[in-house]
């Protein structure tokens, strides 16, 4: 019921509901125990006291799927409340356990459950703790019922229980503690596995010096934008670039300064572009601009003031007298062609401005 409640695009709060329905399971088993209990003479309640008790937990056991549903785990440290469902069944444990005069030893099973349930997102340190607060709470109970009703208990046969209990408790925190471990290192190896896909996707879709997007993304991103053009949406335009007369500069300065000519290149057209824009470099000193949105007199203008950047760039630090060019070609998408088309008309338009002299950009228009 609570998870249907919660959006299907909101993965870990419908995780966290679904570990505390299970924890919810596990409260409406030791209810069902309780009840079988209660009827088989094992409490020494009245009727109206043990529907009472009852009701008590219940209101407890449903108010942390009720708080993770209107999302206040989010404000905690600990937003799978782990901790708060842990705690409240060993106090509900611990109550039932006060009220029963018989048969308190089926009861006690149901504390290894809590601490195995608990090595989904508990600590070691907070497994030995909460081992401690089962003993020292059992303990607790214990001693108090021996103070109130000495008649009925033999102390005897309560400290061989207890130590029978602390044994099994130790025993399973140590079970549980190794299943925490081993949860700890598989999360932390997911997560490195995360990063170094995360790292290899980064790679192999960016041109390594320049940093800016490879051709093969490219190539996927303008058959995307078809795809959307092609149904109606915004159209786009493609711009070649390529650098005027760089071959010169790797033959004259050597490859580390034409390297820098790339990457201070890319970097400044990067700065002229919006966010819609993507940038490419299609191999040596060819790049490719996708303009989203735009028609071919305002790519055309775009292209123009990258043109213009790109003039008014100095290299200093490399070379005094170093001065760099570009020249373009830009073309439009018609609707339904193939992207190799349209590419190869900004190509056509590129060598027509290489055909000028170089410096300048053309649109297909003007071939």
């Amino acid at each position: 019921m609570f998870d249907k409640l919660i959006p299907k695009d909101d993965v870990k709060q419908r995780i966290r509901m679904k570990r505390a329905l299970q924890a919810l399971g596990g409260g409406a088993s030791q209810s069902l125990v309780s009840v079988i209990l209660f009827f088989s003479g094992g409490f020494r309640l009245e009727f109206q006291e043990f529907a009472f008790l009852m009701i008590f937990l219940w209101v407890g056991h449903l108010t942390i799927p009720v708080l993770i549903r209107l999302g206040v785990n989010r404000r905690l440290s600990d937003p799978s409340m782990t901790r708060e469902m842990v705690n409240w069944s060993i106090f509900t444990l611990l109550i039932t356990v006060f009220f029963m005069d018989h048969f308190r030893a089926l009861m006690l099973m149901y504390f290894p459950i809590i601490l195995l349930y608990g090595a989904f997102s508990m600590t070691p340190n907070q497994y030995r703790a909460t081992a401690a607060v089962m003993i020292l709470g059992y303990i607790a109970v214990i001693f108090t019922l021996c103070q109130l009703y000495p008649s009925q208990f033999k102390i005897e046969d309560e400290y061989v229980v207890a130590l029978v209990f602390v044994l099994v408790i130790v025993a399973f925190s140590f079970v549980s503690n190794q299943i925490s471990l081993l949860r700890r290192k598989l999360y932390q190896r997911n997560a490195e596995l995360a990063t170094a896909i995360e790292k290899i996707e980064h790679m192999a879709i960016t041109d390594e010096l320049t940093g800016l997007t490879n051709r093969r993304h490219m190539m996927h991103m303008l058959r995307r934008q078809k795809a959307v053009a092609d149904r109606g949406g915004n159209g786009f335009c493609v711009c070649f670039f390529d650098l005027d007369r760089f071959k010169s500069i790797n033959d004259r300065m050597g490859h580390h300064v034409g390297d820098v000519v790339l990457k201070r290149f890319s970097s400044e057209v990067q700065s002229q572009l919006r966010d819609s824009d993507l940038f490419a470099r299609f191999g040596g000193e060819e790049f490719v601009l996708l303009a989203n949105g735009v028609n071919l007199k305002r790519a055309t203008i775009a292209a123009n003031r990258i043109r213009r950047a790109i003039e008014a760039l100095r290299f200093i630090d490399v070379a005094s007298d170093l001065t760099v060019t570009v020249s373009g070609g830009v073309a439009q998408f018609r609707n339904k062609e193939k992207i190799e088309t349209v590419l190869s008309r900004a190509d056509q338009a590129l060598y027509a401005a290489k055909g000028r002299g170089g410096n300048c950009i053309q649109a297909e228009t003007d071939i």
